[in-house]
């Protein structure tokens, strides 16, 4: 059973489709983002809705620690060790602090764009609510330390369209739009149970509590 991210849909499809064994997915919205304890909230109703399975995958990064807490009473949890679904997508949070080491980018895919509350969605309410002049000025200000809009190539959506439509908002913004290589291995591994050292294992239970990329070892838990 696994609990996902709206926001990478395409990226995990594209890998549950070659499964031999499916197995349901539940999708949770992505603009919950914004607010992690109402994602934190809705991840938990969602996994204590599960009955009968052993495993429950929650196809997330760490989000602002809305997974902290998280508990099921009779499945074990198990979640890639990244920090936000970039990481997941770019292949882990060492691959992401060295591409932002060399490039201070912020990052997109087609599935960020898609669903509300995203950076351009609330780039054009604040259009709306300010003008043109205004609304530049407060998103220059959120973006000075980037200088490049990067979308990441997943495989799996037209990174053509997507680029020329934020073309224009990244050219208001003095950002240059870029392509990474992105990666589909990690949610390859936690699709055919290949967890490793990338992943965090919660016994049934047991919170999940973080601590620099790790559960807290304590007298119920283990330490991964």
């Amino acid at each position: 059973m696994g609990i996902a991210c709206q926001t990478i849909e395409d990226e995990l499809k594209a890998v549950y489709k070659t499964l031999p064994v499916p197995f349901p997915i539940v999708w949770v919205e992505s603009g919950l983002h914004n607010y992690p304890s109402q994602l934190k909230g809705r991840i938990q109703e969602e996994i204590d809705k599960i009955s009968g399975a052993e495993n429950i995958l929650l196809l997330f990064g760490y989000c602002g620690n809305s997974i902290e807490g998280l508990v099921s009473a009779q499945a074990r949890l198990v979640v890639p060790k990244v920090e936000d679904c970039i990481s997941l997508l770019l292949g882990g949070n060492k691959n992401r602090l060295a591409l932002s080491a060399e490039t201070p980018a912020f990052y997109l895919t087609d599935g960020w764009l898609r669903y509300e509350k995203n950076i351009y969605w609330e780039y054009e309410k604040c259009l709306e609510k300010y003008g043109e002049d205004r609304a530049l000025r407060i998103f220059r200000a959120m973006f000075a330390h980037y200088s490049n809009l990067n979308f990441i190539d997943t495989g799996t959506y037209n990174l053509e369209f997507v680029m020329n439509r934020t073309a224009e908002f990244a050219t208001k913004l003095n950002l240059k739009q870029g392509i990474v290589p992105g990666t589909l291995k990690l949610i390859t591994k936690a699709f055919l149970e290949e967890w490793d050292e990338d992943f965090l294992i919660v016994p049934p239970g047991v919170p999940i509590h973080l601590n620099y990329g790790v559960v807290s070892p304590t007298s119920q838990g283990q330490k991964k």
